[in-house]
C-alpha cells in the first residue's frame, strides 16, 4: 500500500471575465441534528451539478459541505505537493475525510467543480485543491480531499456579512419562489447587477489575475466591491437569482477571440437559457441582447467547453428579453418602429433597447442613424401625449444579434 498525494489547479478561474443558499457562520447552528451531510441536505439537495452526481459522488459533495459548514470559523493547515515525491506547501484550507474513496482524477475535479458551481456563497474557496489516498491491488483510492482558502476565518466572518447585505439590498422588492414571476425577477436582478458592478479591467493585464484579484472571480467581488471579471458576475447572477428560488448554473467558454470566458445556464418557467451578464454591462450602456438565448444563439459569439455539467441544449425563445417585452420587430417600416419606441418613450424609459429580424434590421439602423427623422417619427406617434422625444447622442449596436440600443443624451 502507497500513500499518494496529488494537487490540481483548477480550470475555473478565467481571465476574463428552487435552491436556497446560507451564508456559513451567520444562523444559529446550536439546534440538535446530525453532524454529516445529511445535517444540510437541504441547503443542497438541489444543486443544478449535484443532482448529475452518480452516488458516490453525491456522498462526497455532502461531506465536503458539511465539512465547510461545520469548521467555517476554524483556521486550519492542509499540506499539498505537485506529486507523491514532490516538494509540500503548507496552506490555509480544509481537509475532508471521504468515506466513498475517489476512483480518478476525473472524479476529484468533477467534485471540485460541481461543489464550487453550485455554492457561489463559499467565495472564499481558492482555485487550487489536492486529493490523497491510497493503492491497493494496483488502483488507486484517493480518501481525503483538500480546500485552499482565500481569506482567514475572521476575513470569511466579515465578508460573508457584507455579501448577505448586498444581496439583501439588490433582492428589495424582487419577487421570489414564484415561477409566474421568475422573468421578471431575473430582468430585476440582472439589471441592478450590471448597475451596482463594473469589469475590472486591471485583472486581464495580470500574469496571474486570479492571485492579485482574487475577489474578482467571485460574487463578492461583484456585489460588495463593485468589480468583477466575467466568472464574478456569472457568480454574483448565480446567487441572486438563488435567493429569487430559480435554479441557475455557470457556463465555460471562450469568446470570439479564444479568450475564456464564464456566463450563466438559468431555468425560467421550467425551460433553460443562457445568460451572459457581463457582456450585457457595457460600462453605462446596459443592453440585453445576452438574455435568455438559446445554444443556437449563443453560439454565434461563443463556444462552449466539453468539460461542463449539465449544459443541455437550449431551444425555448419564450423568455428571450425581446419576445417578453414585446421588443422583437420584424418590420422595417418606421412608423411601426417610432410606435414601438413612442411607447417606452411614454414607459419612461431612459434607454430603448430593440431587436430585429435578419432581414429587416439593416434599414431599422439605418432609420434610427437618422436622428431627425426618427425623432419626427416619434414626436408624430406622441401627439396629444405631452411627451417629446428625447435627444440621444449614440446607439449601440449588436451586429450578431441584431439588436439596437439607443440612450437618451
Amino acid at each position: 500500500m502507497k500513500k499518494l498525494l496529488t494537487a490540481l489547479l483548477a480550470g475555473c478561474c478565467l481571465l476574463l471575465s428552487g435552491c436556497s443558499f446560507f451564508f456559513p457562520g451567520l444562523e444559529d447552528s446550536s439546534a440538535d441534528s446530525p453532524s454529516d451531510s445529511e445535517r444540510y441536505l437541504s441547503e443542497f439537495r438541489d444543486g443544478w451539478c449535484y443532482q448529475r452526481l452518480d452516488d458516490r459522488l453525491k456522498t462526497g459533495y455532502g461531506e465536503v459541505y458539511a465539512a465547510l459548514r461545520d469548521r467555517f470559523g476554524q483556521d486550519e493547515q492542509v499540506t499539498i505537493s505537485d506529486s507523491a515525491q514532490g516538494p509540500s506547501q503548507e496552506y490555509r484550507g480544509l481537509r475532508v475525510e471521504l468515506s466513498k474513496p475517489l476512483r480518478s482524477r476525473e472524479e476529484a475535479e468533477q467534485l471540485y467543480t460541481a461543489l464550487t458551481w453550485d455554492n457561489p456563497q463559499f467565495f472564499y474557496i481558492g482555485n487550487t485543491y489536492s486529493y490523497e489516498g491510497y493503492r491497493s491491488g494496483g488502483v488507486d483510492y484517493y480518501d481525503a480531499f483538500c480546500l485552499v482558502y482565500t481569506m482567514d476565518a475572521q476575513e470569511r466572518e466579515l465578508a460573508s456579512r457584507r455579501l448577505e447585505d448586498a444581496v439583501n439590498e439588490v433582492m428589495e422588492g424582487v419577487p421570489s419562489n414564484n415561477p409566474e414571476e421568475e422573468f421578471q425577477a431575473e430582468l430585476l436582478l440582472h439589471d441592478r447587477l450590471a448597475s451596482r458592478c463594473t469589469y475590472e479591467t486591471r485583472a486581464a493585464a495580470q500574469a496571474d489575475p486570479a492571485e492579485v484579484y482574487p475577489s474578482a472571480f467571485t460574487a463578492y467581488g461583484a456585489l460588495v466591491e463593485g468589480r468583477a471579471v466575467c466568472e464574478g458576475y456569472a457568480r454574483a447572477m448565480q446567487l441572486l437569482l438563488h435567493r429569487a428560488g430559480m435554479d441557475c448554473t455557470l457556463v465555460t467558454g471562450t469568446d470570439e477571440n479564444r479568450v475564456s470566458h464564464m456566463w450563466n445556464l438559468v431555468t425560467v418557467e421550467g425551460k433553460n437559457y443562457h445568460l451572459d451578464p457581463t457582456w450585457d454591462d457595457s460600462g453605462d450602456r446596459l443592453s440585453h441582447a445576452y438574455f435568455n438565448l438559446t445554444t443556437e444563439e449563443i453560439l454565434r459569439t461563443h463556444t462552449i467547453d466539453g468539460g461542463n455539467i449539465g449544459v443541455d441544449t437550449c431551444t425555448a425563445v419564450d423568455a428571450n428579453y425581446y419576445i417578453r417585452t414585446g421588443l422583437y420587430l420584424e418590420t422595417a417600416r418606421r412608423d411601426e418602429i417610432a410606435a414601438v419606441i413612442a411607447r417606452q418613450i411614454e414607459k419612461g424609459s431612459e434607454a430603448i433597447d430593440l431587436r430585429f429580424s435578419f432581414s429587416t434590421f439593416a434599414s431599422a439602423r439605418l432609420f434610427v442613424n437618422n436622428h431627425d427623422l426618427l425623432t419626427q417619427k416619434v414626436n408624430a406617434q406622441l401627439a396629444g401625449t405631452g411627451l417629446t422625444m428625447w435627444e440621444y447622442e449614440d446607439y449601440w449596436v449588436n451586429e450578431s444579434y441584431y439588436t439596437i440600443a439607443i440612450y437618451k443624451k
